[in-house]
């Protein structure tokens, strides 16, 4: 596995180092303090398994600099780690197509779980940083993860909250007693109620949407 670290600051990426060593043994760690030097790694090493970003990088904006990246990889992961947890920054990054958010206060252990999570597929946004319409809203949401008023049934919502962890068909219906071809009717339905094509897609717009979430505590 290899992961590149784009940071300005050369000792967070030094910590970085240790924390990141416990996602898998062989893994291959590549630093940069900005992005051109990130730039380079992308060009010397195109088989990158994911991207952790740095925001407020000194030679481009944040916009600028993701999508540069995109269009370098567009089919590697970038999560964007930063000290800047403001809502309408985590919103724009998710918009642009980050597969997570992730603040520089998380602890060691959920970190390395919200990047197992992003790297089997899903997403990870800190509950505290979900883009919300108001506070009304914010306090729909229950102990699991759910929203009272999403346009979705009680098991269309077990399956989306399962889509955002990653789960295959045959995983959803282990995990949750049902048929694959039920399983299959259920995503169907979330895809259309969410205006979307597939299943990443319908996770990034219920995470949007504050339809679900995930909690890894």
């Amino acid at each position: 596995m290899k992961i590149l670290l784009i940071d300005d600051h050369d000792l967070f990426r030094d910590g970085m180092h240790w924390v990141l060593a416990q996602l898998d043994n062989n893994l291959q760690i590549f630093d940069a303090g900005n992005y051109e030097e990130g730039k380079s790694c992308i060009d010397e090493n195109p088989d990158l398994d994911l991207i952790l970003l740095d925001l407020g990088l000194p030679e481009m904006t944040d916009i600028e600099i993701f999508k540069a990246i995109r269009a370098d990889l567009p089919a590697t992961p970038i999560v964007v780690l930063s000290g800047n947890d403001d809502r309408a920054k985590v919103q724009e990054m998710l918009n642009l197509g980050a597969r997570g958010y992730i603040p520089k206060s998380t602890n060691a252990e959920l970190l390395i779980n919200s990047l197992r999570l992003i790297l089997a597929g899903g997403f990870y946004i800190p509950r505290e940083a979900l883009p919300s319409q108001d506070t009304a809203t914010e306090e729909l949401v229950t102990d699991q993860s759910y929203l009272a008023d999403a346009p979705l049934t009680p098991r269309q919502q077990d399956v989306l909250q399962r889509l955002v962890h990653g789960d295959s068909n045959k995983a959803i219906s282990a995990k949750l007693n049902m048929s694959v071809s039920t399983v299959r009717v259920h995503i169907a339905a979330i895809l259309k109620e969410l205006d979307v094509s597939n299943r990443t897609q319908a996770v990034h717009a219920a995470l949007q949407k504050g339809w679900t979430t995930v909690d890894l505590d």
